[in-house]
């Protein structure tokens, strides 16, 4: 019988084993546990692109459903409040029928009583109550949030501010690129979300990719040595995505290999399957990030690749032939978008693995774009 591939490079695919974030989890499940007003109870999860921070949302999902809660789970978009009480008209287990009309949701007892309008306080108010009589509670997830406006989140802000202080159980974990969020709640954010418990999706241990690789392929019957199964966890750079991605190719390899009787993983299925990943994270990740860019700003990204780690924004300056101000839009662009990060002051660095070779590697086409030549 074909073994199923347990690997799921898809974005926000739940992986089979979830490496390098005990942490967080313990953090958010201590704070269900301690009750109102613990800091795990309110958090958040910033990252780079493919750091995870999707799929984490789903597994503190299902530690709250677990300790009997409610989960209301969404993408930040136009209209957030309202989108958050639609999502409830499927959670709402009190003597209300909840229905949408016009972007406005409305709640109507079963007696006949007329319609009036409610906001996202009032209903989340509803609801946590009878939870919190149950001594159960509500978790509100909400992924992407950099994308929601300043009003949008400031006006879920003060209801969850309210809520806890009427010691309701209610839990919001909100997640988005790091740069986004930091905007976000910046000076005309809400100072509430401030202080929510702050977990930064780093780069997972080696040890950890190894252990959750190994962990994968044996729960599905299949061997691998111990130099292949190193030569798969150094070649993901502790990046989540890249772990699954890695993983899915390395199995498809195998099969390829076997004709699909799969027993063990050979250090030649580990090799192929690092080509064929690596091209699809170019093709997913590197090439979507720099997408689009204005041309200042990729030639500043191919000044950066002559340095192996670090690069000075000055050097930068330098090699581009014009003065470091002028830079500092080009500079802010590319931090907004997750593409370099600062590592000190004056200082930058590449924020995705493998962009500085791939960008080397591509350098001629990449300038051919903009009508120059490599």
């Amino acid at each position: 019988m074909r073994k199923i591939n347990p690997f799921k490079p898809t974005a926000g695919a739940e992986p089979p084993v979830l490496a390098g974030r005990d942490t967080v989890l313990d953090d958010f499940e201590i704070g269900i546990e301690e009750g109102i007003g613990a800091p795990g109870r309110l958090m958040r999860i910033t990252g780079p692109r493919g750091s995870g921070k999707t799929v984490l949302l789903t597994e503190l999902g299902d530690i709250a459903r677990r300790h009997g809660w409610r989960v209301v789970d969404v993408t930040a978009a136009e209209h957030l409040p309202e989108m958050i009480c639609r999502r409830l008209e499927k959670t709402d287990a009190l003597d209300y029928s909840v229905e949408l009309d016009l972007m406005v949701v409305k709640a109507k007892a079963q007696k006949e009583e007329p319609h009036r309008h409610e906001d996202v306080y009032e209903v989340l108010s509803r609801v946590t109550g009878k939870l919190t009589e149950k001594d159960k509670g509500l978790l509100v997830t909400i992924d992407e949030i950099q994308d929601a406006s300043v009003e949008d989140v400031r006006e879920i802000a003060v209801a969850i501010q309210h809520l806890i202080r009427e010691r309701r159980n209610i839990a919001l974990v909100f997640a988005g690129l790091t740069a986004g969020v930091m905007n976000l709640l910046g000076e005309d954010g809400p100072t509430f979300l401030r202080r929510a418990y702050p977990e930064e999706l780093d780069t997972i241990p080696v040890d950890e990719v190894e252990a959750a690789l190994k962990a994968t392929f044996e729960k599905s019957g299949v061997c691998i040595g111990m130099d292949a199964l190193a030569t798969a966890a150094d070649s993901t750079a502790g990046y989540a995505y890249l772990i699954q991605l890695v993983g899915y190719y390395v199995w498809r390899a195998a099969q390829v290999r076997t004709g699909g009787e799969l027993d063990a993983i050979s250090m030649e299925d580990v090799e192929r399957g690092i080509v064929s990943a690596r091209r699809e994270f170019e093709r997913t990740v590197l090439e979507t990030a720099i997408a689009h860019l204005p041309k200042m700003a990729m030639e500043y990204l191919l000044a950066m690749t002559k340095d192996k780690r670090a690069s000075s924004t000055g050097e930068i300056a330098n090699r581009l032939g014009v003065p470091a101000s002028s830079l500092s839009t080009t500079r802010k662009l590319l931090v907004s978008r997750q593409v370099i990060e600062p590592t000190a002051r004056g200082y930058v660095d590449f924020s995705i693995p493998f962009m500085r070779e791939y960008l080397t590697k591509n350098r001629e086409a990449l300038l051919a774009r903009y009508g120059v030549e490599g």
